[in-house]
């Protein structure tokens, strides 16, 4: 079943690129990822510009999973997550971003009474440095991303030490963009390590793997598909190794809207678990997600000329 799964994306991916064919001379060009966890992979901020907006994370899910296998259903978890982001273009080939995560999620058990999680995220700051430039006449685009993760998640008996403890942590990746006629492909690795923070819960370290392709059927619309792997280290609280290590994969879908005199995109994604994989007992191991995302961009360099 696990490889039927992959193959079926594999047989998606290959389905979509081979709209190459039919790519006019006069190619529009498609926007990026739409999924939370994505970054800009290889492409960089013009100077100047900044990008405000986020993401709206839908996920639903049914019983109690360990291993790869569920093993009951007594909880049922549904997710309303956001994370807020703002993106700004320092110089040519440098920018900043801020990611704030602000999470919803309520749990109804058979045996015990509901429990609701919500509250802040600890936010992420990186700087993202690109290294290649594809429109420069490079193969493709590659950048890299560095900076610290700041302790601002909120620490109280309905939060998540998940989403953040109020921890400091630092994180680091690579990702990669390139274009051929009016095809896209997106592709990043990040690397996380966190601090000790509330509840005297330290999460485990987080490898991430994103990928990405994106077709522009014209100026105003794209689809494709969207790949995130997620894996996590165990977590520690009190001293103790808490035998939670996990993987989990979703891939699925998307459509974008471009509406460039107004600077604005939007994407949806619809994702299905590819593989999950739990060392421990895990609740909310969604069964679906719903991916929204909104952006908006000023230019404010030409304020200032």
């Amino acid at each position: 079943m696990k490889w039927m799964k992959v193959q079926l994306l594999i047989a998606l991916m290959i389905l979509c690129c081979g709209v190459t064919v039919y790519a006019e001379e006069n190619y529009p060009v498609a926007w990026g990822p739409a999924s939370t966890t994505f970054g800009p992979c290889g492409l960089s901020m013009p100077t100047g510009k900044l990008a405000v907006g986020g993401n709206i994370f839908f996920g639903d899910s049914n019983g109690l999973w360990k291993h790869s296998k569920r093993i009951n259903g007594n909880t049922k978890a549904t997710k309303l997550n956001e994370v807020f982001k703002l993106r700004y273009g320092i110089w040519d080939g440098l920018d900043a971003r801020i990611a704030i995560p602000v999470y919803n999620v309520h749990m109804e058990k058979t045996n015990t009474s509901n429990h609701d999680l919500y509250g802040v995220g600890d936010m992420s700051l990186l700087l993202h440095q690109r290294l290649l430039n594809q429109k420069a006449g490079d193969p493709f685009s590659l950048a890299i991303d560095f900076g610290p993760i700041l302790p601002t998640g909120t620490v109280s008996e309905h939060s998540s030490n998940v989403a953040g403890n109020s921890a400091w942590g630092v994180m680091g990746g690579i990702g990669a963009t390139y274009f051929l006629y009016a095809n896209r492909f997106d592709t990043e690795v990040n690397y996380a390590t966190f601090s000790e923070g509330g509840h005297d819960y330290q999460k485990g370290d987080r490898f991430r793997w994103n990928l990405a392709y994106a077709y522009a059927l014209n100026e105003n619309w794209d689809i494709g598909l969207e790949s995130s792997m997620e894996i996590y280290a165990e977590s520690e609280q009190n001293g103790l190794m808490l035998k939670d290590s996990s993987l989990e994969w979703y891939a699925g879908p998307k459509v974008a809207y471009k509406y460039k005199p107004w600077g604005t995109f939007a994407g949806l994604t619809f994702k299905a678990p590819v593989e999950r994989w739990y060392q421990g007992t895990k609740a909310c191991s969604d069964d679906y997600r719903v991916e929204f995302k909104l952006i908006k961009t000023f230019d404010l360099a030409a304020l200032f000329k």
